[in-house]
């Protein structure tokens, strides 16, 4: 009996798109769907069965009975992995509702055409043939804390199976709380994305150990002072060798859970290397254009897992030098900073114009904004020629814009241009595969913006949540609307800040990050376990020892705490100490001799 027909009424009358997906798919051969030896179907592909082949639903009821002790009484559950609905079924029948993720329309087909889903479809919804990337970062709430992985299913897919790992790594993540070692840029526009990303993780709980490399920016400074190019070269990477020999020293005496580099950091590739051997894997986000910064050849190599801002394109270059651990991860915003603010009226008059822009001249700008000059126009950044057109509207002499500085022009600006950079098309990018910071950041301080169109905007924001244009004569249009309908602004800066503040925070890439981390190396889950494992005993272990809870109530975050900071509780000279006191005390000396001992 086909079921097709049934089941494809039942889910169009909750998911009408998703019904018409399914009815349109092609499984082709691939999907080999056959009688279990004891009774009912099973499924494979390939070699994979997704299913028990001698029983299938004795399998389903043993593996729903375990997600019912695991989850009491039962919530709105996320399954990953559908294969033909036998375990999602058992689930119904246990009480359980909530979300399917299947990445295959086809695989949907299947399990429609062979078996009555119409309970499941009432009590689950389905997400099917969305890019895992978007579930993570859309559907984030759907992978905390209720998370049922079919085995079988998982396996079926590269995507099931990493999105199955990443769910795992984000509540082991999230209970625990790892050690990072975050190594700073010198310089550049990546150092405050480093602060941001510093505060954030510990926002979520982590213990970030910073190696603050700009501290050595004078000496870049100092490299000026050379009169060839070549020596300040030499000087500069001489500089980045020293301070790379110094984050693995670091990283000796700190015993990180891992390392977490960004773009332009000095961390060069043999002690990434070196790190690994040691079980410490580095995270590398290269929050650059990898058209324009080509280095990452060399530290993607060597680094345990590489981040970019970039999907297909960079992940095929990536791919032909052999880089297969690569993770989209977009820029974001970090509200505490870039946020709506109060200005003065000395201050509006500063930073405020009908229309501005805040950025660095690449030639695109340079060539765009000639078509603009008729406008009421400031731009602020570094790297404008001084003398060119545009000198008029050159603000400070082309002086290098501070993060302060630039919230309170978006926030004094009705419309703030966001126009992506090139160094070779004359205006608007018409394949653009990043979308710049200031996107976010705009969005973040409540600020009106025009941006030109981006490949990947439509996966990060609604249509309405962002204004945007693709040549001249539309930004022109857009400019002179935008500027008579102040409602009509509010309206979409109000949508798009929720958006941001929701899903596009630093809280969330570095949860992301994270969670890949701990998801895709076995050695850094352990610690974390264990970890847990050693605090819920020192939890349990308060009443048999006076004065433990105590000197726990003073430890900064109960997720994750060391001798330091336990040690910086204890008065000593004070009255008497207490049994805890003297046990921590002890293991003081335990370390001091410890470290001791050469490696």
């Amino acid at each position: 009996m086909n079921f097709l027909e049934k089941n494809i009424a039942a889910l169009r009358r909750r998911d009408p798109s998703l019904a018409e997906r399914i009815e349109e798919a092609e499984p082709g051969d691939r999907i080999v769907v056959e009688p279990a030896r004891q009774g009912g179907l099973t499924a494979r592909v390939g070699d994979i069965c997704i299913h028990s082949p001698y029983n299938p639903a004795r399998e389903a009821m043993e593996w729903s009975r375990q997600q019912a002790e695991r989850f009491a009484p039962p919530p709105p559950l996320t399954v990953v992995g559908f294969g033909l609905g036998h375990h999602v079924a058992a689930l119904a029948a246990e009480g359980f509702g909530g979300t399917v993720i299947e990445d295959d329309p086809a695989m949907l087909r299947v399990a429609f055409s062979h078996t009555d889903l119409t309970t499941v479809i009432e009590r689950f919804s389905f997400l099917a043939g969305i890019p895992e990337d978007v579930i993570r970062r859309r559907h984030d709430r759907l992978l905390k804390g209720n998370v049922a992985v079919h085995p079988g299913a998982a396996r079926v897919t590269d995507s099931l199976g990493r999105l199955g790992r990443y769910a795992e790594g984000l509540d082991l993540a999230a209970r625990g709380g790892l050690r990072i070692l975050l190594v700073n840029p010198i310089c550049g526009g990546s150092l405050p994305a480093a602060h941001h990303c510093a505060r954030a993780l510990r926002s979520l709980g982590h213990e970030v150990i910073p190696f603050a490399s700009e501290t050595f920016a004078a000496g870049m400074e100092f490299a000026k002072e050379f009169r060839y190019n070549q020596s300040r070269r030499a000087f500069n990477t001489g500089l980045a060798n020293l301070l790379s020999q110094a984050v693995e020293i670091r990283a000796r005496e700190v015993r990180p859970d891992m390392v977490l580099a960004l773009a332009q950091a000095p961390l060069m590739p043999e002690t990434m290397q070196r790190l690994a051997t040691r079980g410490i894997p580095t995270a590398f986000w290269f929050v650059e254009d990898y058209r324009v910064l080509p280095y990452w050849r060399e530290s993607a190599p060597a680094s345990s897992w590489f981040f970019g801002i970039q999907k297909e394109n960079f992940a095929a270059e990536l791919a032909k030098i052999g880089v297969t651990r690569y993770s989209y991860l977009p820029t974001c915003a970090a509200p505490d900073v870039h946020r709506p603010v109060e200005l003065t009226a000395a201050e509006r008059e500063e930073f405020g114009s009908p229309l501005s822009f805040v950025g660095a001249g690449y030639f695109n700008r340079q060539v765009f904004f000639k078509g603009l000059t008729d406008y009421p126009f400031k731009i602020w950044g570094s790297d404008w020629p001084l003398i060119s057109p545009l000198s008029p509207w050159l603000q400070r002499r082309g002086a290098r814009i501070d993060t302060e500085t630039s919230v309170k022009i978006f926030n004094a600006s009705p419309v703030n241009l966001n126009l992506h950079s090139s160094t070779t098309c004359d205006g608007v990018v018409p394949d653009g595969d990043f979308v710049n910071p200031r996107t976010f950041e705009i969005a973040a301080c409540g600020a009106f913006q025009l941006v030109d169109r981006r490949r990947l905007l439509p996966e990060l924001f609604e249509a309405d949540e962002m204004e945007t244009f693709s040549e001249l004569a539309e930004v022109r249009e857009k400019i002179d609307r935008s500027l008579r309908d102040e409602e009509g602004r509010r309206a979409v800066v109000e949508r798009g800040r929720r958006r941001v503040l929701a899903e596009h925070t630093y809280e969330r890439r570095m949860e992301e990050l994270v969670a890949t981390m701990v998801a895709e190396f076995p050695q850094v889950a352990e610690r974390v376990r264990k970890r847990i494992e050693r605090r819920e005993t020192v939890e349990t272990e308060q009443e048999r020892h006076p004065g433990l809870a105590e000197i726990l109530a003073t430890v900064p975050d109960r997720r994750w705490f060391t001798m330091g900071n336990i040690l910086g509780g204890i008065v000593t000279g004070e009255g008497n100490l207490s049994r805890a006191e003297k046990i921590f005390l002890m293991l003081q000396n335990v370390e001091i001799l410890w470290e001791k001992i050469p490696e």
